[in-house]
């Protein structure tokens, strides 16, 4: 038992459970280093002359703010296009993503020229060095040394001790091959073949182990192989084709590569065709990396530079509310209740791992559930919590009064205390949903073993894993509205009324859509109240995803970005609730 333990790189139960947790942290160590060299890049602008000035300069500004913006769209509609097969998808299916990409895109194209100023020379460091970046920066050093490590230890066996990936030199060939897959359409015209041929070479590239699936439309009987057709070629590695009840013909490829399309680089196929008439054979297929799971590198590697760059540019074009905000979440994440929440949440997850549920098989769906239910709640706690002390306590403390009598206006302190706020609650949902990812990967292992089902292949891991992040940002966009609701409410009460208010509408939002679909609904007064409610309150039922988690189906990414709308009106509701209640307040 002693030796099982030690010798770790041994046990493939530790690798298939950490291969989810490598992959995560190689997503978050791109990233890491995509943002050191954007820092260079703007350490490089920041000295050339003309184009440091550009953001003193307001014409130039707007000329090459818009500039940017243009450039950037036409990259996001390019890679549509790259996404959807070489082809601009209808315009109904383009509205969505332009109405976060518009935004953006002048967001960032604008900002960067805030950010490549003067002025912004010798303030960058101290953004990524202190406040919310410096935590940033620790969960990304962390990760990126995890990868690093996991690189050196493959070769080795783990050194005996352990082992994080088996084949991370194979993977990273899977993340070089993600601009090379997807999907591909060619179209040919086959000649009658005549007795004895080997078949038609047509030209079709493509790796038999990347296939996903081959489908031939034709209007003739053709037979289709990776290799010359002779006598002596084996009838499992010809294809019959022909278009039965007008449906083309479908070939799923193999996982173990034996079928007709062997596992090796194929450079094109040899077609017969057995009519006596020319044929027209469309194919279709689709290609996908080895390691599929790597597809999701990109995405993460992206989320951790938007944060980073996002943060940036909001800190060079609105100063005054970024500074509030930034003394705002330092003091927040030093009190000690901040410290308090995060290590109950690292020992719930820790801890509730090993809880028998008694779901006949199921546990891991509970586990889920709980473990986002749990985030959420502590997050919500913590939200009002600081909004009181930062927004409620500083008003009655005449502390507001100080920071007001500086140039900085009372919608500059309200903004700053929202954002500050959220900073912080951001973090705790990143520390606290990075170790729920680790841990919702160890869950099949340890399930596995307590149901004697034999040993979790990784990739079931890292499907269990990948599925909670939806429910972590969505539990994120639901904690924002009670950091705008909490806000509001604290520029005129204090911290009782503030957590019976939120206590309130956290159970009305989440009970409203279930109290008007119920029998009672039947009832009109019962209906009437829903309804005043679902529009008054916000429907909290909508980032709620354990469905979604009990049927194994994963968040639409057109179901996260209408959130992200939902959350952006009614937070924006919610703050301007609060400017209006506390444009009159006297402070005094």
């Amino acid at each position: 038992m002693l030796s099982e333990t030690l010798l770790l790189a041994q046990n493939i139960k530790v690798t298939n459970w950490l291969t989810p947790v490598w992959i995560m942290s190689l997503g978050i160590g791109i990233g890491f280093l995509l943002v050191i060299l954007t820092l260079f890049k703007f350490a490089v602008l920041q000295r050339i002359g003309g184009l440091n000035r550009i953001a003193e300069n307001s014409t130039a500004k707007w000329l090459f703010g818009i500039v940017s913006t243009l450039v950037y769209l036409a990259l996001f509609v390019g890679y549509i296009y790259w996404q959807n097969g070489k082809k601009l998808p209808p315009i109904e299916q383009l509205v969505l993503p332009l109405i976060f990409a518009v935004p953006i895109c002048l967001f960032i194209g604008f900002g960067i020229w805030s950010l490549a100023s003067r002025r912004m020379s010798g303030e960058i460091s101290g953004l990524v060095f202190e406040g919310f970046l410096s935590w940033l920066n620790k969960v990304c050093v962390a990760m990126l040394l995890f990868a690093g490590i996991g690189f050196l230890l493959a070769p080795n066996n783990g050194f005996g001790i352990i082992k994080f990936v088996d084949d991370p030199m194979g993977m990273m060939n899977s993340l070089g091959r993600l601009p090379f897959t997807g999907k591909f359409e060619e179209e040919f015209t086959i000649e009658p073949s005549a007795d004895g041929s080997v078949g038609e070479p047509v030209p079709m590239v493509f790796d038999g182990a990347e296939l996903v699936w081959v489908r031939f439309d034709t209007d003739r009987r053709l037979a289709i192989s990776t290799q010359e057709i002779t006598p002596e070629t084996p009838t499992g590695l010809i294809m019959e084709v022909q278009n039965v009840d007008e449906n083309a013909t479908l070939y799923l490829q193999r996982t173990d590569g034996r079928g007709p399309i062997p596992h090796a680089q194929i450079e094109q196929l040899y077609i017969n065709n057995l009519d006596n008439s020319p044929a027209t054979l469309k194919i279709n297929w689709e290609l996908a990396p080895v390691y599929r799971e790597m597809a999701v590198v990109p995405f993460i590697a992206l989320t951790v530079l938007a944060l980073y760059l996002f943060y940036l540019i909001f800190a060079a074009v609105s100063p005054k509310v970024s500074a509030i905000a930034f003394s705002t979440f330092k003091t927040e994440v030093s009190q000690p209740l901040y410290t308090i929440v995060m290590v109950l949440g690292i020992l719930f997850i820790l801890g509730t791992i090993y809880v028998p549920y008694n779901t006949f098989g199921e546990d891991i769906k509970m586990y889920k559930d709980s473990g986002l239910t749990l985030i959420r709640v502590l997050a919500i706690f913590l939200a009002i919590w600081a909004a009181s002390k930062s927004v409620a306590d500083e008003i009655e403390g005449r502390t507001a009064l100080t920071v007001l009598s500086k140039p900085v206006g009372r919608r500059q302190f309200v903004l700053g205390k929202f954002t500050g706020i959220s900073l912080a609650i951001g973090i705790m949902f990143i520390v606290l949903g990075l170790w729920f990812y680790i841990w919702v990967a160890y869950k099949p292992v340890y399930d596995f073993q307590e149901n004697s089902k034999g040993v979790a292949e990784w990739s079931e891991c890292y499907i269990e894993a990948i599925h909670v992040l939806p429910g972590l940002f969505l539990c994120f966009l639901e904690v924002v509205i009670f950091v705008a609701i909490s806000v509001a409410i604290s520029t005129r009460f204090g911290i009782l009324a503030n957590f019976l208010i939120c206590f309130s509408i956290y159970v009305l939002g989440h009970l409203t859509p279930l109290l008007i679909q119920s029998s009672l609904g039947a009832f009109e007064p019962v209906v009437v109240f829903g309804q005043l409610v679902a529009i008054v309150f916000p429907v909290l039922n909508h980032f709620d995803v354990q469905a979604a988690i009990n049927t194994n189906t994963p968040v639409p990414a057109s179901y996260m970005a209408w959130s992200v709308i939902y959350t952006t009106l009614y937070g924006a509701m919610a703050m301007l609730l609060a400017l209006v209640l506390f444009e009159d307040r006297d402070l005094a």
